[in-house]
């Protein structure tokens, strides 16, 4: 049993000029999971991709969690159970999509980025690929936990773009790795600690476009006290207002010290589509 409690908010916005929501954001407390999907392809492909993205992610942990799907032995037996069941139910997510992609010429296309976080006792395991990102706001710093899968960060990796110019490039949303393109993909996972005081924010590129990671801090730091739902829309209408060129998207989580409540009680969840 975990020595803390947790808030969960999400919110996802259409933004100023697209027609269509193509990104799905999913918050289950009772399996204390948090996801963000970006989805990409036209004729709803990405609408699509990333709605199977959250949705195959969350029953398949059910379903281990249910003894209804056992991980099989051989599956990566080194790792840890939580990392064991998240990476399956990952892969399982996007063997879905590529299959529905294979399946018309119209989804061929079709493809979507995951982050997704399992709260795991005092620990969190992360899921990751594309370019949507977990930030860690802690002691009042804000740390990018997750590496962005996309041409514009591999050119800085080799020192061929900066951070700053890479924001600005042209080649920003083309991804190196994304769910749905091929029948297997690697994705990154990662497990850290967590204490009272953390906020997990994960959040599609939408977020982070028209937010800089600074304002997203100032953001964070200056709120402390305001509810996480508020906390999490205000964060979304700030970008908006700043560039809503894309579809916005993000989940808060904040890390609470143990009350003694029921676990119903304890563990609160808001989400908010727009």
């Amino acid at each position: 049993m975990s020595s803390f409690d947790i808030e969960f908010a999400a919110v996802t916005d259409i933004g100023k000029i697209r027609e269509k929501n193509e990104d799905n954001v999913l918050i289950s407390s009772d399996l204390g999971l948090g996801v963000v999907a970006d989805g990409m392809g036209g004729h709803s492909a990405g609408e699509i991709a990333s709605s199977i993205a959250v949705s195959v992610l969350a029953e398949t942990i059910r379903k281990v969690n249910n003894h209804q799907l056992k991980i099989p032995d051989n599956f990566l037996p080194k790792l840890e159970p939580a990392e064991r069941k998240l990476l399956m139910a990952a892969n399982l997510a996007n063997a879905a999509i590529y299959s529905t992609a294979q399946s018309s010429d119209v989804y061929r296309m079709m493809g979507t980025t995951l982050t997704g976080v399992l709260f795991d006792k005092d620990s969190v395991t992360a899921v990751h690929v594309g370019d949507s990102r977990l930030y860690l706001f802690r002691d009042n710093k804000l740390v990018q936990i997750t590496t962005d899968h996309s041409l514009a960060m591999e050119h800085v990796r080799r020192g061929l773009l900066t951070r700053a110019e890479a924001d600005h490039s042209k080649i920003q949303n083309v991804l190196t790795r994304a769910m749905g393109i091929k029948k297997n993909i690697e994705f990154d996972l990662l497990k850290f600690p967590v204490k009272a005081g953390d906020i997990l924010l994960l959040c599609s590129d939408g977020l982070y476009k028209g937010l800089s990671e600074n304002d997203m801090a100032e953001i964070l730091r200056t709120n402390a006290q305001t509810p996480i739902v508020k906390l999490c829309k205000q964060l979304v209408r700030i970008s908006n207002d700043h560039d809503g060129q894309d579809n916005i998207s993000a989940v808060l989580i904040k890390i609470l010290p143990a009350q003694k409540l029921s676990f119903t009680q304890r563990v609160k969840r808001f989400f908010v589509k727009k």
